[in-house]
């Protein structure tokens, strides 16, 4: 932006003695066509839906588990600090179990809505499945056998 600034209070004289006189005035001519022929192809119809609106007939199922998840979730509200002003056996194993089926929900709505392909959802679908399996059988056993999850968030916090 100087640059220009500085050439035009100049008039120019910098850039006269380098390249020329008219060097500001001249355009560089065009070597090559700025519009490039494509040609256009059309490819066959496919009659699967892509990712597209599903029918009508999905939708209600789509919808009660939709309100699930929002129960689940408004649930955690209250379950949480009550969990941890209160910690004992029984709200620790609600907790955990309300968290990792709102944790689950969620990830496979992510896995559905992200990842496509023939068998890659399958995997991810699977994968989410054992994840959450994974996370639930922790947590139960971290209740049984140690001080539970509460009072273990408790000794976290009061430790650091």
């Amino acid at each position: 932006m100087a640059s220009f600034t500085l050439t035009r209070l100049c008039k120019g004289v910098a850039l006269g003695r380098t390249f020329g006189q008219h060097v500001l005035s001249r355009t560089a001519p065009v070597s090559a066509p700025m519009i490039q022929h494509k040609t256009f192809m059309l490819s066959p119809v496919s009659r699967k839906r892509i990712y597209g609106p599903q029918e009508v007939c999905d939708r209600e199922d789509e919808v009660n588990h939709w309100k699930n998840e929002r129960v689940v979730a408004v649930a955690l509200l209250p379950l949480i600090p009550t969990a941890l002003a209160f910690p004992n056996v029984v709200l620790d194993m609600t907790l955990c179990s309300v968290m990792v089926l709102h944790s689950h929900w969620r990830l496979s709505g992510v896995c559905q809505d992200y990842i496509h392909g023939e068998m890659l959802p399958n995997i991810a679908k699977y994968g989410v499945l054992f994840l959450s399996i994974a996370a639930f059988g922790s947590l139960c056993y971290f209740n049984y056998a140690d001080v539970g999850f509460a009072k273990a968030v408790r000794l976290i916090y009061s430790e650091l």
